[in-house]
C-alpha cells in the first residue's frame, strides 16, 4: 500500500489540445433526431468545451486534496480515494462506481460523508477504481466476482474488518456479490440501482401500474445496444475512443447524458465539465478498451442469484432505469428500506449530492439504532 497523487505530463495535455483541433467530424446527415446516437452538435459543444474551456489542473488539485492510495491485489494495481474521518463514531464505508463514470463520481460527497456538519453520521470514506478504470489496472479474467473479493481485501488492508457498501450500475452487482460472500463484515448494503430476475409464473405477485413500467423497461436492458457490443467485442470501439478525445468525449458524454435526470432544472449530471471531466480521465489514463472489458468479463463469469441477507436499502431516484421493482428485490434481497425521490437519474452522487448523502446517512444511523453497526 502506498500513497499516490494524480500528475498528468504537460505533454499529455498539449497533445489532447492538438488532437482536439484537428478531429475530422462526420457529417451531419441526422441532425439532432433521437435515436442516433450523438449527434453532431452535441459531440462539437463538448469538444469546444473540453478544447477552451476546461482545465484539468483544477480537477487534478481537487482529486489530490483526498488521499490516495495505490495497492497491489493479485498482482493488479488498485487505485482508491481514502479520505479518514476525524470522528470516533466513523463507520468505514466503500463507494463503488460503474460505467461509463468513476471515482470522480464520488469525488465531491468525500468530505460531506466524512466531516458532516451538526453531529451527523460520519464515514472512513473509500472510494476505489475499479479494475480497468482510471488508475487501476486489470487483465483477463477479472470479473465482478473478482473484484468483490479484491475490494473485500482492500479494506482488510486499509484497517477496516466492518464495513457499509454503497453501489449502482456495477457498483450493485459487485456490492451484492461482496454481501452475499462477507455477510459477517457488511455491517449494511446501500444500493441505487437493483438487478433482480422477475419471479416464476404463478407466484401471484403483482405489480401497480408504476411497478409495471419499471419492470418492462427493466427487463429490456440486457437488449441495450452498449451491452450488447462491449460483451461480444469490447475492444472494437476501443482502438478509435482511445485515438480521438472527441469521439470519446462523445461516446461517454452521450451516456451521461441520457441515463441523467434530463428533466431536472440544472441538473449537474448534465453539465458539460462532469462529462469532460469523466472523459479526460479515461483518456489521460488510456482506459476506455480496459474499462470496457468488465462487460465481457462478466458474462464469461456470471453471478448465481443468492438471497443476500444484509439489511439493504434501496434509494430509487426518479430517472434510474437499473432498476427492479420492489417485490423482485425482495425475492433477493433482505430489503429494510426504499424511499422513492422524484428527482436524480444514474449518477445521483453528482445529480442530487444532498439526497444521495441524505439517504446514505439516514441507512447507517438506522443500522445503528439496530445495533447492526456495532
Amino acid at each position: 500500500m502506498q500513497p499516490f497523487s494524480v500528475n498528468i505530463p504537460e505533454e499529455a495535455l498539449d497533445e489532447v489540445r492538438q488532437r482536439l483541433e484537428a478531429t475530422r467530424w462526420i457529417k451531419d446527415v441526422a441532425g439532432e433526431v433521437p435515436g442516433y446516437g450523438a449527434c453532431l452538435s452535441f459531440a462539437q459543444r463538448i469538444a469546444d468545451y473540453w478544447l477552451h474551456e476546461f482545465d484539468w489542473r483544477v480537477l487534478e488539485t481537487r482529486i489530490n486534496a483526498q488521499p490516495q492510495v495505490l495497492a497491489e491485489i493479485d498482482g493488479l494495481q488498485i487505485h482508491a480515494i481514502h479520505r479518514r474521518s476525524s470522528r470516533p463514531d466513523a463507520i468505514p464505508l466503500i463507494l463503488i462506481h460503474g460505467w461509463p463514470s468513476s471515482f470522480l463520481e464520488f469525488l465531491d460527497i468525500c468530505e460531506a460523508l466524512a466531516e458532516p456538519e451538526g453531529g451527523e453520521q460520519a464515514f472512513h470514506v473509500v472510494v476505489p477504481s475499479l479494475p480497468g478504470h482510471g488508475f487501476s489496472t486489470t487483465r483477463r479474467g477479472t470479473s465482478p466476482r473478482v473484484i468483490a473479493r479484491q475490494f473485500a481485501e482492500l479494506m482488510t488492508r486499509l484497517g477496516y474488518e466492518r464495513f457499509l457498501i454503497q453501489g449502482a450500475n456495477w457498483g450493485s452487482s459487485i456490492g451484492t456479490e461482496m454481501a452475499r460472500e462477507w455477510p459477517d463484515r457488511v455491517v449494511g448494503l446501500h444500493l441505487n440501482s437493483v438487478n433482480a430476475s422477475p419471479p416464476p409464473p404463478g407466484t401471484g405477485i403483482e405489480l401497480s401500474p408504476q411497478d409495471q413500467a419499471m419492470a418492462d423497461t427493466y427487463v429490456t436492458l440486457l437488449t441495450h445496444p452498449h451491452f450488447n457490443l462491449l460483451s461480444q467485442t469490447p475492444f472494437s470501439p476501443a482502438h478509435a475512443l482511445n485515438d480521438s478525445p472527441a469521439g470519446l468525449a462523445a461516446w461517454i458524454g452521450e451516456k451521461l447524458q441520457v441515463w441523467a435526470d434530463t428533466g431536472m432544472p440544472g441538473n449537474p449530471g448534465l453539465s458539460p465539465q462532469w462529462m469532460i471531466s469523466t472523459a479526460a480521465l479515461y483518456w489521460f489514463t488510456g482506459t476506455a478498451g480496459t474499462a470496457h472489458m468488465l462487460y465481457r468479463e462478466a458474462v464469461n463469469d456470471p453471478l448465481a442469484e443468492r438471497f443476500v441477507t444484509v439489511p439493504t436499502a434501496v434509494a430509487h431516484f426518479a430517472r434510474e432505469l437499473v432498476i427492479a421493482p420492489r417485490t423482485w428485490a425482495e425475492r433477493h434481497y433482505n430489503i429494510v428500506r426504499w424511499t422513492r425521490y422524484v428527482r436524480g437519474g444514474h449518477f445521483a452522487a453528482v445529480e442530487v449530492p444532498d439526497l444521495f448523502v441524505g439517504d446514505v446517512r439516514s441507512f447507517a444511523r438506522a443500522l445503528c439504532g439496530s445495533g447492526e453497526a456495532g
